[in-house]
Protein backbone atom coordinates (compact mmCIF):
# COMPACT_ATOMS: atom_id res chain seq x y z
CA UNK A 1 0.00 0.00 0.00
CA UNK A 2 1.25 3.56 -1.46
CA UNK A 3 1.61 6.57 1.71
CA UNK A 4 -1.01 8.35 -0.34
CA UNK A 5 -3.29 5.20 0.30
CA UNK A 6 -2.04 4.89 4.07
CA UNK A 7 -3.62 8.50 4.58
CA UNK A 8 -6.64 8.27 2.85
CA UNK A 9 -7.17 4.81 4.94
CA UNK A 10 -6.39 6.29 7.83
CA UNK A 11 -9.39 9.40 7.12
CA UNK A 12 -12.08 6.67 6.37
CA UNK A 13 -11.09 4.58 9.52
CA UNK A 14 -11.12 8.40 11.71
CA UNK A 15 -14.74 8.98 9.68
CA UNK A 16 -16.45 5.17 9.84
CA UNK A 17 -14.81 3.79 12.77
CA UNK A 18 -13.46 6.21 15.25
CA UNK A 19 -14.24 4.31 18.39
CA UNK A 20 -13.90 0.73 17.04
CA UNK A 21 -9.97 1.65 15.27
CA UNK A 22 -8.53 3.90 17.96
CA UNK A 23 -10.53 4.29 21.16
CA UNK A 24 -11.80 6.73 23.35
CA UNK A 25 -9.48 9.30 21.33
CA UNK A 26 -9.18 12.89 21.53
CA UNK A 27 -11.51 14.86 19.50
CA UNK A 28 -10.66 18.08 20.83
CA UNK A 29 -9.26 20.74 23.23
CA UNK A 30 -10.78 23.80 24.86
CA UNK A 31 -8.51 25.61 26.51
CA UNK A 32 -8.31 29.07 28.62
CA UNK A 33 -6.27 30.58 30.83
CA UNK A 34 -2.70 28.46 30.69
CA UNK A 35 0.82 29.95 30.27
CA UNK A 36 -0.29 32.89 27.92
CA UNK A 37 -3.52 30.94 26.07
CA UNK A 38 -5.81 32.93 26.77
CA UNK A 39 -8.52 30.89 24.70
CA UNK A 40 -7.66 28.03 22.47
CA UNK A 41 -10.21 25.83 20.56
CA UNK A 42 -8.47 23.16 18.73
CA UNK A 43 -10.01 19.79 17.08
CA UNK A 44 -8.07 16.82 16.18
CA UNK A 45 -9.45 15.80 13.15
CA UNK A 46 -7.11 12.73 12.14
CA UNK A 47 -5.53 10.26 14.34
CA UNK A 48 -1.97 12.03 13.53
CA UNK A 49 -1.79 15.57 14.14
CA UNK A 50 0.86 17.58 13.53
CA UNK A 51 0.44 21.53 15.89
CA UNK A 52 3.28 23.56 14.27
CA UNK A 53 3.90 27.33 14.08
CA UNK A 54 5.92 29.79 15.53
CA UNK A 55 8.01 29.54 18.93
CA UNK A 56 5.76 31.10 21.48
CA UNK A 57 2.34 29.76 20.40
CA UNK A 58 1.37 27.23 22.55
CA UNK A 59 2.47 24.46 21.06
CA UNK A 60 3.99 22.57 24.39
CA UNK A 61 0.89 23.69 26.37
CA UNK A 62 -1.01 21.79 24.00
CA UNK A 63 0.59 19.09 23.88
CA UNK A 64 1.20 18.59 27.31
CA UNK A 65 -2.33 19.21 27.94
CA UNK A 66 -3.49 16.53 25.80
CA UNK A 67 -0.94 13.96 27.92
CA UNK A 68 -2.83 14.99 30.92
CA UNK A 69 -6.15 13.93 28.83
CA UNK A 70 -6.57 10.41 30.14
CA UNK A 71 -6.08 8.31 33.59
CA UNK A 72 -3.43 5.36 32.79
CA UNK A 73 -4.99 1.53 33.24
CA UNK A 74 -4.67 0.25 36.40
CA UNK A 75 -1.78 -2.39 34.61
CA UNK A 76 -0.11 0.06 33.04
CA UNK A 77 3.29 0.68 33.76
CA UNK A 78 4.14 3.94 33.26
CA UNK A 79 2.97 6.75 35.79
CA UNK A 80 0.22 9.15 35.30
CA UNK A 81 0.23 12.52 33.55
CA UNK A 82 -1.49 15.43 35.50
CA UNK A 83 -2.05 19.06 34.69
CA UNK A 84 0.11 19.90 37.80
CA UNK A 85 3.23 18.39 36.68
CA UNK A 86 2.95 20.35 33.44
CA UNK A 87 2.01 23.85 35.13
CA UNK A 88 3.80 23.47 38.80
CA UNK A 89 3.37 25.99 41.10
CA UNK A 90 6.19 27.87 42.82
CA UNK A 91 8.47 30.68 43.92
CA UNK A 92 10.15 30.98 40.25
CA UNK A 93 6.39 30.51 38.67
CA UNK A 94 4.06 31.86 41.51
CA UNK A 95 1.24 32.03 38.17
CA UNK A 96 1.48 29.47 35.14
CA UNK A 97 -2.15 29.96 34.81
CA UNK A 98 -4.91 32.63 35.39
CA UNK A 99 -7.59 32.72 37.89
CA UNK A 100 -10.26 30.07 36.94
CA UNK A 101 -8.41 28.44 33.99
CA UNK A 102 -9.73 25.47 32.72
CA UNK A 103 -9.09 22.67 29.84
CA UNK A 104 -12.30 21.38 28.32
CA UNK A 105 -11.91 17.92 26.75
CA UNK A 106 -13.72 16.43 24.09
CA UNK A 107 -13.22 12.38 23.55
CA UNK A 108 -14.64 9.56 21.04
CA UNK A 109 -17.81 7.80 22.56
CA UNK A 110 -18.61 4.48 22.34
CA UNK A 111 -21.67 5.48 20.52
CA UNK A 112 -21.54 5.45 16.87
CA UNK A 113 -19.66 9.08 16.58
CA UNK A 114 -20.70 10.93 19.76
CA UNK A 115 -18.45 13.03 22.07
CA UNK A 116 -17.71 12.96 25.56
CA UNK A 117 -16.44 15.90 27.31
CA UNK A 118 -14.97 16.11 30.83
CA UNK A 119 -13.78 19.12 31.75
CA UNK A 120 -10.70 19.89 34.11
CA UNK A 121 -10.88 23.37 36.18
CA UNK A 122 -8.81 24.55 38.94
CA UNK A 123 -10.42 25.03 42.23
CA UNK A 124 -8.83 26.38 45.51
CA UNK A 125 -5.18 24.51 45.07
CA UNK A 126 -6.01 21.43 42.98
CA UNK A 127 -7.55 20.63 39.80
CA UNK A 128 -10.56 19.16 39.80
CA UNK A 129 -12.25 16.73 37.52
CA UNK A 130 -9.66 14.25 35.82
CA UNK A 131 -11.10 11.49 38.09
CA UNK A 132 -14.02 11.28 34.97
CA UNK A 133 -11.30 11.27 31.70
CA UNK A 134 -11.32 8.14 30.28
CA UNK A 135 -8.75 5.50 30.66
CA UNK A 136 -5.62 4.97 27.65
CA UNK A 137 -2.34 4.33 27.73
CA UNK A 138 -0.40 7.42 27.24
CA UNK A 139 3.10 8.38 26.81
CA UNK A 140 4.96 12.11 26.42
CA UNK A 141 8.42 12.16 24.70
CA UNK A 142 10.21 15.38 25.32
CA UNK A 143 13.47 15.94 24.40
CA UNK A 144 14.88 13.66 27.15
CA UNK A 145 13.64 10.97 25.77
CA UNK A 146 17.12 10.34 24.26
CA UNK A 147 19.73 12.60 25.97
CA UNK A 148 23.50 11.26 25.19
CA UNK A 149 24.62 9.25 28.22
CA UNK A 150 27.51 11.43 29.08
CA UNK A 151 25.41 14.68 29.46
CA UNK A 152 23.63 12.99 32.51
CA UNK A 153 26.86 11.67 34.08
CA UNK A 154 25.49 8.67 33.08
CA UNK A 155 27.28 5.28 34.84
CA UNK A 156 27.87 3.69 31.50
CA UNK A 157 30.02 6.83 30.97
CA UNK A 158 31.89 7.19 34.59
CA UNK A 159 31.48 3.64 35.52
CA UNK A 160 32.67 2.53 32.51
CA UNK A 161 36.12 0.80 34.06
CA UNK A 162 33.95 -1.52 36.44
CA UNK A 163 30.58 -2.25 34.48
CA UNK A 164 29.10 -5.57 34.02
CA UNK A 165 26.60 -6.70 31.18
CA UNK A 166 23.61 -7.99 32.62
CA UNK A 167 20.44 -8.96 30.61
CA UNK A 168 20.04 -8.35 27.34
CA UNK A 169 16.50 -8.12 25.19
CA UNK A 170 16.55 -7.64 21.64
CA UNK A 171 13.74 -5.75 19.80
CA UNK A 172 10.83 -7.96 17.77
CA UNK A 173 11.59 -7.65 14.31
CA UNK A 174 8.95 -5.25 13.40
CA UNK A 175 10.52 -2.59 15.55
CA UNK A 176 13.91 -3.15 14.38
CA UNK A 177 12.68 -2.65 10.27
CA UNK A 178 11.19 0.33 11.28
CA UNK A 179 14.06 2.05 12.80
CA UNK A 180 16.29 0.83 9.72
CA UNK A 181 13.89 1.92 7.04
CA UNK A 182 13.87 5.35 8.85
CA UNK A 183 17.25 5.95 9.07
CA UNK A 184 18.26 4.12 5.94
CA UNK A 185 20.65 1.86 7.99
CA UNK A 186 20.69 -1.89 7.52
CA UNK A 187 20.75 -2.75 11.22
CA UNK A 188 21.75 -6.88 12.14
CA UNK A 189 20.75 -6.59 15.70
CA UNK A 190 18.86 -3.74 17.73
CA UNK A 191 18.00 -4.55 21.05
CA UNK A 192 18.64 -3.28 25.21
CA UNK A 193 21.39 -4.26 27.74
CA UNK A 194 21.23 -3.90 31.04
CA UNK A 195 24.35 -2.57 32.51
CA UNK A 196 25.82 -2.64 36.34
CA UNK A 197 28.26 -0.68 38.83
CA UNK A 198 28.57 -1.08 42.06
CA UNK A 199 25.00 -1.15 43.04
CA UNK A 200 23.73 1.01 40.35
CA UNK A 201 22.01 -0.34 36.91
CA UNK A 202 21.39 1.34 34.11
CA UNK A 203 19.67 0.14 30.50
CA UNK A 204 21.74 0.83 27.23
CA UNK A 205 20.74 0.50 24.04
CA UNK A 206 22.46 -2.01 21.08
CA UNK A 207 22.92 -1.69 17.99
CA UNK A 208 24.79 -4.22 15.11
CA UNK A 209 25.92 -3.53 11.97
CA UNK A 210 28.40 -4.23 9.80
CA UNK A 211 30.02 -6.91 12.20
CA UNK A 212 30.26 -4.68 14.64
CA UNK A 213 28.07 -3.96 18.10
CA UNK A 214 27.97 -0.80 20.05
CA UNK A 215 26.02 1.01 22.72
CA UNK A 216 23.94 4.46 22.72
CA UNK A 217 27.11 5.68 24.20
CA UNK A 218 28.22 5.66 20.51
CA UNK A 219 24.84 6.80 19.08
CA UNK A 220 24.41 10.17 16.76
CA UNK A 221 21.27 11.87 18.80
CA UNK A 222 19.11 11.24 15.81
CA UNK A 223 19.69 8.24 15.27
CA UNK A 224 19.13 7.42 19.62
CA UNK A 225 15.76 9.28 19.27
CA UNK A 226 14.39 7.33 16.45
CA UNK A 227 15.08 3.54 18.48
CA UNK A 228 13.55 5.30 21.47
CA UNK A 229 10.59 6.72 19.51
CA UNK A 230 9.71 3.52 17.41
CA UNK A 231 10.76 1.31 20.72
CA UNK A 232 8.19 3.44 22.59
CA UNK A 233 5.39 3.07 19.65
CA UNK A 234 5.87 -0.64 19.32
CA UNK A 235 5.90 -1.90 22.40
CA UNK A 236 3.05 0.77 24.14
CA UNK A 237 -0.49 -1.23 23.87
CA UNK A 238 -2.37 -0.79 21.13
CA UNK A 239 -4.71 2.13 20.80
CA UNK A 240 -2.38 4.31 22.86
CA UNK A 241 -1.85 8.29 22.87
CA UNK A 242 1.21 9.01 21.83
CA UNK A 243 2.73 12.80 22.19
CA UNK A 244 5.96 13.66 20.68
CA UNK A 245 7.59 17.08 21.39
CA UNK A 246 10.08 17.73 17.39
CA UNK A 247 10.59 14.47 16.78
CA UNK A 248 12.35 15.57 13.59
CA UNK A 249 15.07 16.91 16.32
CA UNK A 250 19.18 15.56 14.91
CA UNK A 251 17.46 13.91 11.62
CA UNK A 252 18.11 14.73 8.60
CA UNK A 253 15.27 16.16 6.10
CA UNK A 254 15.30 12.58 4.36
CA UNK A 255 14.90 10.50 7.98
CA UNK A 256 12.02 12.92 8.32
CA UNK A 257 10.14 12.09 6.07
CA UNK A 258 10.42 8.90 6.55
CA UNK A 259 9.11 8.82 10.37
CA UNK A 260 6.22 11.19 9.17
CA UNK A 261 5.48 7.98 7.13
CA UNK A 262 5.81 6.15 10.11
CA UNK A 263 3.44 7.56 12.16
CA UNK A 264 0.48 7.19 9.60
CA UNK A 265 1.71 3.56 9.05
CA UNK A 266 1.48 2.92 12.99
CA UNK A 267 -1.40 4.73 13.68
CA UNK A 268 -3.04 2.56 11.32
CA UNK A 269 -1.64 -0.55 12.25
CA UNK A 270 -1.93 -0.17 15.93
CA UNK A 271 -4.94 2.15 16.54
CA UNK A 272 -2.51 4.62 18.00
CA UNK A 273 -3.63 8.54 18.34
CA UNK A 274 -0.20 10.42 17.87
CA UNK A 275 0.35 14.24 18.40
CA UNK A 276 3.63 15.76 17.48
CA UNK A 277 4.68 19.50 17.91
CA UNK A 278 6.45 20.20 14.83
CA UNK A 279 8.67 23.06 12.77
CA UNK A 280 9.06 20.62 10.07
CA UNK A 281 8.06 20.82 6.69
CA UNK A 282 8.92 17.75 5.80
CA UNK A 283 7.45 16.12 8.48
CA UNK A 284 3.79 18.60 7.82
CA UNK A 285 4.41 17.50 3.79
CA UNK A 286 3.47 13.92 4.52
CA UNK A 287 0.59 13.97 6.36
CA UNK A 288 -2.91 14.69 5.22
CA UNK A 289 -4.57 18.43 5.53
CA UNK A 290 -6.68 16.76 8.22
CA UNK A 291 -3.39 16.03 10.35
CA UNK A 292 -2.11 19.59 10.35
CA UNK A 293 -3.20 22.17 12.93
CA UNK A 294 -1.17 25.89 12.72
CA UNK A 295 -1.15 27.83 16.27
CA UNK A 296 -0.43 31.69 15.68
CA UNK A 297 -0.50 34.23 17.93
CA UNK A 298 -2.42 37.38 17.39
CA UNK A 299 -1.24 40.75 17.93
CA UNK A 300 -3.34 41.33 20.70
CA UNK A 301 -1.55 37.93 22.32
CA UNK A 302 -4.92 35.41 21.42
CA UNK A 303 -3.39 32.27 20.14
CA UNK A 304 -5.86 30.84 17.37
CA UNK A 305 -6.26 27.59 15.30
CA UNK A 306 -6.19 26.90 11.41
CA UNK A 307 -7.08 23.69 10.83
CA UNK A 308 -6.13 21.85 7.39
CA UNK A 309 -3.80 24.23 5.77
CA UNK A 310 -0.06 24.16 4.99
CA UNK A 311 0.28 27.08 6.93
CA UNK A 312 4.16 26.25 7.17
CA UNK A 313 4.35 27.66 3.92
CA UNK A 314 2.64 30.83 4.58
CA UNK A 315 4.87 31.11 8.20
CA UNK A 316 8.50 31.07 5.71
CA UNK A 317 6.11 33.65 4.16
CA UNK A 318 5.24 35.99 6.81
CA UNK A 319 8.72 35.52 8.73
CA UNK A 320 11.39 37.39 6.25
CA UNK A 321 13.98 38.42 8.81
CA UNK A 322 10.70 38.86 10.95
CA UNK A 323 8.48 41.06 8.96
CA UNK A 324 5.64 40.43 6.46
CA UNK A 325 5.89 40.83 2.76
CA UNK A 326 5.35 44.13 0.88
CA UNK A 327 3.52 44.53 -1.90
CA UNK A 328 0.22 42.29 -2.44
CA UNK A 329 0.16 38.24 -1.89
CA UNK A 330 -1.75 36.18 -3.93
CA UNK A 331 -2.88 32.55 -2.77
CA UNK A 332 -2.94 30.13 -5.60
CA UNK A 333 -3.47 26.65 -5.52
CA UNK A 334 -0.32 25.10 -7.10
CA UNK A 335 2.86 25.72 -9.80
CA UNK A 336 0.16 26.02 -12.88
CA UNK A 337 -2.24 28.09 -11.11
CA UNK A 338 0.64 30.77 -10.24
CA UNK A 339 2.17 30.84 -13.99
CA UNK A 340 -1.85 31.58 -15.43
CA UNK A 341 -2.21 33.90 -12.73
CA UNK A 342 1.12 35.58 -13.50
CA UNK A 343 0.48 35.42 -17.44
CA UNK A 344 -2.63 36.97 -17.05
CA UNK A 345 -1.37 39.72 -14.28
CA UNK A 346 1.76 40.26 -16.80
CA UNK A 347 -0.79 40.72 -20.22
CA UNK A 348 -3.29 43.44 -18.50
CA UNK A 349 -0.95 45.37 -15.58
CA UNK A 350 2.83 44.66 -15.83
CA UNK A 351 3.04 47.04 -12.69
CA UNK A 352 0.83 45.25 -10.38
CA UNK A 353 3.30 42.12 -11.58
CA UNK A 354 5.77 43.25 -10.17
CA UNK A 355 4.55 43.92 -6.96
CA UNK A 356 3.15 41.14 -6.21
CA UNK A 357 4.65 36.92 -4.73
CA UNK A 358 2.45 34.51 -5.22
CA UNK A 359 1.67 31.78 -2.34
CA UNK A 360 1.28 27.98 -3.57
CA UNK A 361 -1.38 26.88 -1.00
CA UNK A 362 -1.38 23.40 -2.36
CA UNK A 363 -5.26 22.81 -2.23
CA UNK A 364 -8.18 25.00 -3.57
CA UNK A 365 -10.51 24.23 -1.04
CA UNK A 366 -7.93 25.98 1.69
CA UNK A 367 -7.40 29.22 -0.05
CA UNK A 368 -10.08 31.23 1.67
CA UNK A 369 -8.22 30.30 4.60
CA UNK A 370 -5.35 31.16 3.97
CA UNK A 371 -6.26 34.66 2.69
CA UNK A 372 -7.96 35.40 5.92
CA UNK A 373 -5.26 34.27 8.41
CA UNK A 374 -2.63 36.60 5.84
CA UNK A 375 -4.96 39.76 6.58
CA UNK A 376 -5.04 38.87 10.48
CA UNK A 377 -1.18 39.52 9.90
CA UNK A 378 -1.52 42.25 8.15
CA UNK A 379 -0.97 41.37 5.41
CA UNK A 380 -2.43 42.44 1.75
CA UNK A 381 -3.64 39.65 0.40
CA UNK A 382 -6.35 37.74 -2.27
CA UNK A 383 -7.07 34.38 -3.49
CA UNK A 384 -7.60 33.03 -7.17
CA UNK A 385 -8.79 29.42 -7.55
CA UNK A 386 -9.12 26.98 -10.36
CA UNK A 387 -12.07 27.15 -12.38
CA UNK A 388 -13.48 23.70 -10.49
CA UNK A 389 -13.43 25.81 -7.07
CA UNK A 390 -15.60 28.76 -7.91
CA UNK A 391 -15.49 31.82 -5.60
CA UNK A 392 -17.56 35.46 -6.54
CA UNK A 393 -15.07 37.06 -4.42
CA UNK A 394 -17.04 37.58 -1.16
CA UNK A 395 -14.12 36.23 0.49
CA UNK A 396 -11.63 37.89 -0.67
CA UNK A 397 -11.22 34.74 -3.48
CA UNK A 398 -12.14 35.19 -7.13
CA UNK A 399 -11.76 32.03 -9.64
CA UNK A 400 -9.37 31.82 -12.69
CA UNK A 401 -11.08 31.91 -15.95
CA UNK A 402 -13.14 28.69 -16.98
CA UNK A 403 -14.63 26.19 -15.00
CA UNK A 404 -12.71 23.59 -15.03
CA UNK A 405 -8.91 23.38 -13.48
CA UNK A 406 -6.83 25.63 -15.31
CA UNK A 407 -4.43 22.60 -16.72
CA UNK A 408 -7.50 21.55 -18.37
CA UNK A 409 -8.81 24.80 -19.40
CA UNK A 410 -5.17 25.67 -20.32
CA UNK A 411 -4.53 22.32 -22.70
CA UNK A 412 -7.62 22.66 -24.15
CA UNK A 413 -7.72 25.89 -25.64
CA UNK A 414 -7.43 26.04 -29.57
CA UNK A 415 -4.56 28.16 -29.51
CA UNK A 416 -2.73 26.06 -27.18
CA UNK A 417 -2.83 23.01 -29.25
CA UNK A 418 -1.72 25.05 -32.08
CA UNK A 419 1.13 26.23 -30.21
CA UNK A 420 2.25 22.99 -29.58
CA UNK A 421 1.65 21.59 -32.88
CA UNK A 422 4.15 23.96 -34.28
CA UNK A 423 7.84 24.16 -34.61
CA UNK A 424 9.49 23.06 -32.37
CA UNK A 425 7.40 21.16 -30.59
CA UNK A 426 5.25 19.35 -32.84
CA UNK A 427 3.24 17.72 -30.49
CA UNK A 428 -0.65 16.25 -31.23
CA UNK A 429 -2.07 17.43 -27.42
CA UNK A 430 -5.03 15.68 -27.64
CA UNK A 431 -3.47 12.37 -28.46
CA UNK A 432 -0.35 12.92 -26.25
CA UNK A 433 -2.63 13.69 -22.98
CA UNK A 434 -5.61 11.08 -24.15
CA UNK A 435 -4.45 8.54 -21.63
CA UNK A 436 -4.01 10.80 -18.80
CA UNK A 437 -5.92 10.79 -16.68
CA UNK A 438 -5.06 13.28 -13.61
CA UNK A 439 -5.00 16.98 -14.75
CA UNK A 440 -1.71 17.42 -12.53
CA UNK A 441 0.06 15.15 -14.54
CA UNK A 442 -0.75 17.09 -17.98
CA UNK A 443 2.49 18.98 -18.09
CA UNK A 444 4.96 15.91 -17.16
CA UNK A 445 3.24 13.99 -19.22
CA UNK A 446 4.04 16.99 -22.00
CA UNK A 447 7.96 17.62 -20.88
CA UNK A 448 8.63 14.11 -20.81
CA UNK A 449 7.68 13.42 -24.40
CA UNK A 450 9.47 16.95 -25.38
CA UNK A 451 12.41 16.57 -23.20
CA UNK A 452 12.31 19.48 -21.66
CA UNK A 453 11.54 20.94 -17.99
CA UNK A 454 8.25 20.95 -16.47
CA UNK A 455 8.11 24.57 -15.79
CA UNK A 456 9.40 25.47 -19.00
CA UNK A 457 5.82 23.54 -20.82
CA UNK A 458 4.01 25.18 -18.26
CA UNK A 459 5.33 28.84 -19.11
CA UNK A 460 4.64 27.98 -22.83
CA UNK A 461 0.92 26.49 -22.30
CA UNK A 462 -0.07 29.70 -20.50
CA UNK A 463 1.23 32.51 -22.39
CA UNK A 464 0.10 30.86 -25.43
CA UNK A 465 -3.37 30.88 -23.40
CA UNK A 466 -3.21 34.69 -22.51
CA UNK A 467 -1.79 35.52 -25.65
CA UNK A 468 -4.81 34.64 -27.34
CA UNK A 469 -7.02 36.34 -25.23
CA UNK A 470 -8.23 40.06 -24.88
CA UNK A 471 -6.53 41.89 -21.87
CA UNK A 472 -11.00 42.70 -21.17
CA UNK A 473 -11.22 39.54 -20.91
CA UNK A 474 -9.12 39.36 -17.65
CA UNK A 475 -10.31 42.45 -16.37
CA UNK A 476 -12.61 41.47 -13.88
CA UNK A 477 -9.76 39.28 -12.12
CA UNK A 478 -7.46 42.50 -12.00
CA UNK A 479 -10.38 45.10 -11.40
CA UNK A 480 -10.84 42.62 -8.14
CA UNK A 481 -7.22 42.39 -7.10
CA UNK A 482 -7.16 46.44 -7.06
CA UNK A 483 -9.92 46.33 -5.03
CA UNK A 484 -9.32 44.03 -2.58
CA UNK A 485 -6.22 45.28 -1.63
CA UNK A 486 -7.46 48.72 -1.76
CA UNK A 487 -5.26 50.16 -4.44
CA UNK A 488 -6.73 53.02 -6.54
CA UNK A 489 -6.59 52.88 -10.50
Amino acid sequence: MSHDDEVRKLRKKFAAARYPTFGPMLLGIRVQGFRGVADLNLDFTSPVTAISGLNGTGKSTVAQLAAAGFRQPPDHDWYRYYVKHFFPVSVADPEPFTVGAQVQYLYAADTDLGTQTVTVTRSAKSWSGQHRQPERATYYRGFAQFIPKVERRDLSIYGAANLELGAAISLDPTTAEHVGRILAVPYEHLGFTEVLATKKTATLAMAGRAGREYSENHMGAGEGRVLYMVHTMEQAPPKSLIVLEEPETSLHGDAQVRLAKYFVEVSLRRGHQIIVTTHSAAILGQLGRDSVVYLRRAPAGDVTATHGLSTYQIDSHLQREGRAPAGITVCVEDDFARCLAGEIFRAVDRDLLAGCAFLEIGGGQEIPAAVKLLRGAKVRAVGLSDGDMPHNGSDGVMTLPGNEPPEREVFAHPAVKSCFAEAPFEVDLDATLAGVADHHDFARTLAERLTMDEIAVVNVACRAYTAAHEPSDFAGIIDFVHKEVGDRR
